[in-house]
């Protein structure tokens, strides 16, 4: 698993859906996406923070995800992989799991093909009215 040790909520995806991690200055395309945007602003640039990490997302596209905060790379146990509350598996949908540490802390494993990118509305057909 590539965690990510963001000062508002630690978070983590497969390893294996992720492509590459870059300096958020030198990813080119689309913006990246903040998930976590909705709890509180991303952190202030620091030497840990500002990058990003380069998803396989919905539609086999590259998905940018902010990272701001220390990354590390490690083996997560299965028995360690909780699934959600039912409460939150229907409001968190970008949310798979939560993942205990071995010092008992948590992070939130997302799911990079429920992540709706900013220009995902864009591409999406309108829908039908009901006149």
């Amino acid at each position: 698993m590539v965690h990510v040790h963001d000062p508002r909520v630690r978070w983590s995806v497969q390893a294996s859906q992720v492509l590459q991690i870059v300096a958020a200055d030198e990813w080119p395309a689309a913006p990246a996406v903040d998930v976590f945007a909705a709890l509180a602003p991303a952190p202030h640039p620091g030497a840990d923070a500002r990058r990003v990490v380069i998803v396989r997302g919905a539609g086999g596209r590259e998905t940018a995800l902010v990272a701001s905060g220390p990354i590390s790379v490690a083996d997560v146990d299965a028995g360690d992989v909780l699934p959600l509350p039912v409460e939150l598996t229907r409001t968190a949908l970008a949310i798979s799991a939560i993942i205990v540490a071995p010092d008992a802390s948590l992070s939130l494993l997302l799911d990079p093909l429920a992540i709706a990118t900013p220009d995902a509305a864009l591409r999406e057909e309108p829908c039908p009215s009901r006149s």
